[in-house]
């Protein structure tokens, strides 16, 4: 079997991967790659992944807001409306530059976004009084390393690590009714919150490369934040009516997680690969801010949340590799992604099916082609009610199965 066949198309399987983990559970977006330090030589390669889900929410309504204004929302004036598209497109970037520092030890500077989340309901239905829009971003800045040493006449033990540094940031806006703890009339608030961490990993690897056998399995940490910023437009001056902003605070973590992936040569110039991937999503359940002081109201006061409460994620992916020539080959997959939502949200499994080229002229450059198609399966929403108490802006809705597809492209320079 040519072990430069197979090396071949697990690249175009790592790329397939990055199509489909771009649209995984909970707020992942990207996760940490290791794939680059199994290959010879120094590289660096950017990626770009596209991704358009479609989450269209119906039949909304249940809300005691939306019941007190006799069915009229206050900023149209005419009826709410009981549909709204959901989601929004984004872009997913990934950048990695890795170097062999001797025959047997390699690292890798990655940059990538690892969370997010982006989505506008708008003001025409009582979703408006949950969040109008949301969307949390970042930045992951991290080394990779990877330590190789024989484990027999033709297999090597790999020990895996990296550290990175990361900011996030999260952003919401919402309509607060009259009636709220900080009174006045039906207006617009906004939340805007940052902070930088640090996370690490660490894992280990085992390989043969005559038959482009490798297992891994890798450790992520959780990584903590203390997210401050402010609340605008939620607390009033009592004399000109204007918003005062309120400073706030609060501790999060983006959760731990453990995956294990396996290929191996099963044919000449073909690969089979797969995939399991756990992450500690049910770590996440209210993500409370509170006063950051005492300018407005008493310090520690909470003023606002984000009710998560999450389960935890599975996400399990297998496919197949071909080599068609030298300069050709491709790849395909299925993922399953479950669902992390507890019923406050939308995030229900996701099932895609992705495709994949490879095109090398030569040794020193290639570029790489996947898309990933699938749906996000149907389900129910409902945040009337959290953690047994009764929320007054909460409100009830459902989905259907709706379409999601990804597109992404590699390019890679060798030198």
């Amino acid at each position: 079997m040519s072990v430069q066949r197979v090396k071949i198309a697990g690249m175009v399987a790592a790329l397939l991967g990055s199509a489909v983990a771009a649209n995984a559970g909970g707020f992942e977006r990207s996760s940490q790659d290791f794939d680059i330090l199994f290959e010879q030589g120094n590289a660096v390669d950017a990626t770009g992944t596209f991704v358009a889900p479609q989450r269209k929410l119906k039949n909304i309504g249940g809300s005691l807001v939306g019941a007190s204004t006799g069915g009229i929302n206050p900023i149209t004036r005419r009826p709410y409306e009981t549909e709204v598209d959901e989601a929004k497109s984004y872009w997913v970037p990934k950048v990695s530059a890795k170097f062999d520092l001797t025959n047997d030890l390699a690292c890798a500077a990655q940059y990538r976004q690892p969370w997010g989340i982006e989505t506008d309901v708008g003001v025409g239905t009582v979703r408006m009084f949950t969040a109008i829009e949301q969307k949390i971003s970042s930045n992951d800045y991290g080394v990779n390393c990877s330590y190789r040493f024989a484990a027999g006449e033709k297999s090597y033990f790999r020990i895996l690590g990296g550290v990175s540094y990361q900011e996030l940031k999260g952003e919401q806006t919402r309509m607060i009714p009259p009636g709220s703890a900080f009174g006045g009339s039906f207006r617009v608030a906004s939340l805007d919150v940052e902070d930088q961490s640090v996370g690490w990993r660490l894992g280990a690897a085992y390989e043969i490369p005559e038959y482009a056998m490798r297992a891994t399995l890798v450790y992520q940490s959780e990584v903590k934040y203390n997210l401050e910023g402010t609340i605008d437009n939620l607390a009033l001056n009592p004399l000109t009516g204007r918003g005062i902003p309120i400073n706030v605070e609060s501790d999060v973590s983006t959760p731990q997680s453990v995956e294990f992936k396996f290929q191996t040569g099963i044919a000449p110039d073909w690969l089979a690969f797969g995939s399991v991937k756990w992450t500690d999503w049910s770590s996440i359940t209210s993500v409370d801010f509170s006063s950051a002081d005492s300018r407005v109201v008493r310090q520690g006061t909470k003023i606002t949340s984000l009710n998560l409460y999450y389960q935890d994620g599975w996400t399990v992916s297998g496919g197949v590799g071909h080599k068609f020539n030298d300069q050709w080959s491709a790849a395909a997959t299925v993922t399953w992604d479950r669902g992390t939502s507890t019923g406050l949200t939308s995030q229900t499994d996701i099932w895609l099916f992705g495709l994949g080229t490879n095109y090398k002229p030569n040794d020193q450059f290639e570029v790489r082609l996947a898309g990933a198609a699938g749906w996000l399966s149907s389900g129910e929403l409902d945040d009337t009610v959290i953690a047994g108490t009764r929320s007054v802006t909460g409100s009830k809705g459902e989905f259907g199965n709706d379409f999601v597809g990804a597109l992404s492209l590699t390019a890679k320079v060798k030198f």
